[in-house]
């Protein structure tokens, strides 16, 4: 009788803890990710600090933290407790005593260039007789913005001479609004914009600003994400992003002034890429990051369409550099246009070995082959 008595009272002991522990499992319980950088570029290293605290009197015997991250990112251990699909589930297994924290450091490896963010952090546990599953979200913010993979110098050097030996030769073409050289009599082919009014009123006369001549130092990047006709190729739209990322840093290191204009859209807002000219480095920044941020999963508009409205506010003294492996005619038809009108302007076409380079609408002189090895 004791006996029973006794297995009653055991039973009726882990039922009231398991109840407990059902309960109040998930209190005071609390999980965090960290970055040791939010940005960095394809294959650096990061370390990422996962950190969870049980702030309760309550032991907690199992707790497994899981989180989703992009299947590009590599984990420099623990590889066996990830889940890879479209997404990378990672999962590890805690014990946690009462009032413990524990932190551990992993070493990551992003391996592409986009914009990436952990949402939350699912924890799991089982009750005290393993045999009901317990779960909850712990709500995070946390972003990861992977620039474009750098292009080596070789690679970029042909187009980038090209384009710097068109700004140079234009050094006398254009004159520059801030270098002053004196004043002269007003001619009727002179611009209003140019009069000197004080002078003007001293002597009865009109009277314009005359400017010394500078260079046209303002190269427009027109990158093109369109697919080639029926086929997809994510490998070439990726490294056009990388020749105009590294093209854009290169000039503007050298003091040209850069736009760029993509049908490229952004993971977040969904629209194209319209980066206005700048050459400092809060303007290098935001063109990195403003590619780094294009999703190729969302289908881009015709090019032309995308452009049109911001070619015709950029002007005369242009130079355009048109990136694209696409070459529909009416492409080419329209680069033939904007190219007519801007001396020295080129075409980098990214392709593969074998494919075919006919441009009949276009000058060859023009186009700049840049063959990609397959991956």
């Amino acid at each position: 009788m004791s006996l029973i008595l006794m297995g009653v009272s055991v039973l009726v002991v882990l039922f009231i803890i398991r109840k407990i522990y059902i309960k109040n499992w998930s209190k005071g319980i609390e999980a965090d990710i960290e970055m040791s950088e939010n940005v960095t570029f394809p294959g650096e290293e990061l370390i990422l600090t996962e950190t969870i605290v049980n702030r309760k009197w309550l032991p907690l015997p199992m707790v497994i933290v899981k989180f989703e991250v992009d299947r590009s990112f590599l984990f420099g251990n623990e590889v066996m407790n990830t889940n890879v699909s479209d997404h990378c589930y990672k999962s590890d297994v805690f014990s946690l005593l009462f009032y413990q924290k524990i932190v551990r450091k992993i070493p990551l490896v992003c391996t592409r260039r986009g914009y990436f963010t952990i949402d939350n952090i699912n924890l799991v546990s089982t009750d005290v007789m393993m045999d009901k599953t317990l779960a909850t979200v712990v709500r995070l913010d946390r972003t990861i913005m992977v620039y474009p993979e750098e292009i080596s110098s070789q690679q970029a050097e042909i187009p980038y001479r090209r384009i710097m030996g068109t700004v140079l030769t234009r050094q006398y073409t254009y004159e520059d609004p801030f270098e002053f050289r004196g004043i002269r009599q007003y001619e009727t082919y002179d611009s209003l914009k140019d009069v000197n009014w004080t002078a003007s009123a001293k002597t009865g006369e009109l009277k314009v600003n005359v400017h010394d001549y500078t260079a046209a130092r303002q190269v427009c990047i027109l990158l093109n994400l369109e697919k080639d006709g029926i086929w997809e190729y994510e490998e070439l739209k990726e490294k056009a992003i990388s020749m105009a990322c590294s093209l854009a840093c290169r000039l503007t290191r050298q003091a040209v002034s850069v736009s760029l204009l993509s049908n490229g859209r952004d993971v977040i807002t969904g629209k194209e890429l319209v980066m206005e000219a700048g050459c400092d480095e809060s303007h290098r920044t935001a063109i990195m990051e403003g590619l780094a941020r294009i999703d190729l999963k969302k289908q881009p508009d015709d090019f032309e369409n995308v452009i049109e409205e911001h070619i015709k506010e950029l002007g005369d003294g242009v130079i355009y550099c048109m990136i694209s492996t696409s070459r529909r005619e009416a492409l080419q038809r329209y680069y033939a246009g904007i190219a007519a009108e801007s001396e020295g302007s080129i075409w980098i076409y990214p392709c593969h070995k074998g494919f075919d380079e006919r441009f009949d609408y276009v000058d060859k002189s023009e186009i700049v082959r840049w063959e990609v090895e397959y991956e």
